[in-house]
């Protein structure tokens, strides 16, 4: 049921290097343009629909869809977060009374993953759908998959949207999809295993200790990982979460991934609106500095309006010498997982690009946790797994010298024996708050 009748969203055939070269190679003030027309499109249907959620906000700041001239006057209309659609979802059963489109009109109905708390429902029309699948399809081109290639994953399926959405956009790029599903059990792996020995995916996205438990899978079938099924497991790279970009599958589950050049991953910019603010002052920061990401989804019946994923994010507006023209984004990490130490905030990719420059540990992170402390009290509390022979060695003063020299804070260092820290097959999370 969109909204744009007849409006595609394909510009022109792929051309080996861009999934949609014409969008993806406007001009910036092209593509300003552009998304000013697409932002008066979503006002619109938001005040005459209408859209009672954001049409109060609009309200709340003496608004009209004929007042947002520009794309600096989004600033005046306040911003939404998650709490805000919980408690729309709470006052207004079913769904909340943020959704652009009625229920018999969406197709597909999930969840989010409830990180940031309780979980929000999410609806899709078709509309919606294409509008997710062309910006999967973008991101998985930079990645160099094409149709009749194969990529298996590990993203778990059921009300959550994830493995649905990953799924799906694979099948859109014409890519044979192996949703191998999170290693929960050892039938699971099994199963898992034999289709991967079968397929040999050209391209594997695994979460946490999932390729460690496929390898021990691969093992106990009398399987060598890497020769069989082209699986090695390596030491975590904190780079890698810098190569995908999200604004959460309310608003935008891919909305970007990094081409070979690796500076950061072009967002769809023709299909939502960033803003990069201040997450006190809600002023926007400066090209480089951290900042919360606020997104306006443009395309989609079931849009959102400046709505603050709590998620710190850079960008990189540097021109890129790949050619394609569209901001690219860092992903930092969430908000909630801010660590206050010494008057700076820090965030696990921190400690993390730190630990990756410990001699003999370069490029790998051993397991590590960030205990949060409710009073700052000057030092990072910080727990380690350490083998006691990399203790003997000097491991530790190592750890407790490369922090301090990163990061310019003291460590409060507790080394800990392999095995003892949490294991994650999906999301991460490192940072603990202390017991009181």
């Amino acid at each position: 049921m969109g909204y744009f009748p007849g409006m595609s969203l394909r510009w022109g055939p792929p051309d080996g290097r861009f999934w949609n070269p014409p969008v993806q190679t406007l001009s910036h003030d092209e593509l300003r343009r552009l998304q000013l027309e697409r932002l008066g499109h979503a006002l619109e249907r938001i005040w005459t629909r209408p859209i009672p959620f954001f049409r109060r906000k609009l309200e709340a700041a003496h608004l009209t869809p004929a007042d947002i001239r520009s794309l600096a006057d989004l600033a005046a209309i306040p911003v939404t977060v998650k709490d805000e659609l919980r408690a729309s979802e709470r006052e207004v059963p079913p769904f909340g009374d943020y959704r652009g489109a009625r229920l018999e009109d969406c197709v597909r109905v999930g969840a989010s993953t409830g990180t940031s708390g309780r979980p929000t429902y999410i609806l899709w029309t078709r509309r919606d759908l294409e509008v997710d699948d062309e910006a999967a399809c973008r991101g998985r081109y930079r990645w160099g998959l094409r149709a009749g290639m194969s990529c298996a994953h590990a993203h778990p399926f059921g009300l959550y949207g994830g493995g649905w959405h990953f799924s799906h956009g694979l099948e859109a790029l014409g890519v044979l999809n192996v949703p191998l599903g999170p290693p929960a059990t050892a039938a699971q792996v099994d199963d898992a295993v034999e289709v991967w020995r079968r397929v040999r995916p050209a391209e594997v996205r695994l979460f946490g200790n999932a390729a460690a438990k496929f390898s021990e899978g691969a093992r106990r079938r009398g399987l060598d990982p890497a020769r069989d099924l082209g699986l090695t497991v390596a030491g975590e790279d904190p780079r890698a979460q810098y190569r995908t970009v999200s604004a959460g599958l309310e608003a935008l589950g891919m909305l970007g991934t990094a081409c070979a050049e690796a500076d950061g991953a072009h967002v769809c910019e023709d299909l939502a609106i960033v803003e990069i603010l201040d997450r006190r002052t809600r002023r926007p920061v400066g090209d480089g500095e951290r900042g919360v990401l606020v997104i306006t989804t443009l395309e989609k019946d079931n849009l959102m309006l400046r709505y603050d994923l709590e998620d710190v994010v850079r960008t990189n507006y540097r021109p890129c010498p790949c050619g394609e023209t569209h901001v690219r984004l860092f992903w930092e990490g969430r908000a909630k997982d801010i660590v206050p130490v010494a008057g700076r905030e820090l965030l696990p990719i921190d400690v993390a690009l730190a630990l990756a420059t410990v001699p003999d540990l370069t490029g790998t992170v051993p397991e590590y946790q960030i205990v949060r402390r409710r009073a700052d009290d000057g030092r990072l509390h910080l727990r380690v797994e350490l083998t006691p022979v990399a203790q003997e060695t000097g491991f530790r003063g190592a750890v407790e010298r490369v922090v301090r020299e990163r990061l310019g804070v003291a460590t409060d260092l507790r080394v800990v024996p392999p095995g003892t820290l949490p294991r994650f097959d999906f999301k991460a999370a490192r940072v603990v708050d202390a017991q009181p």
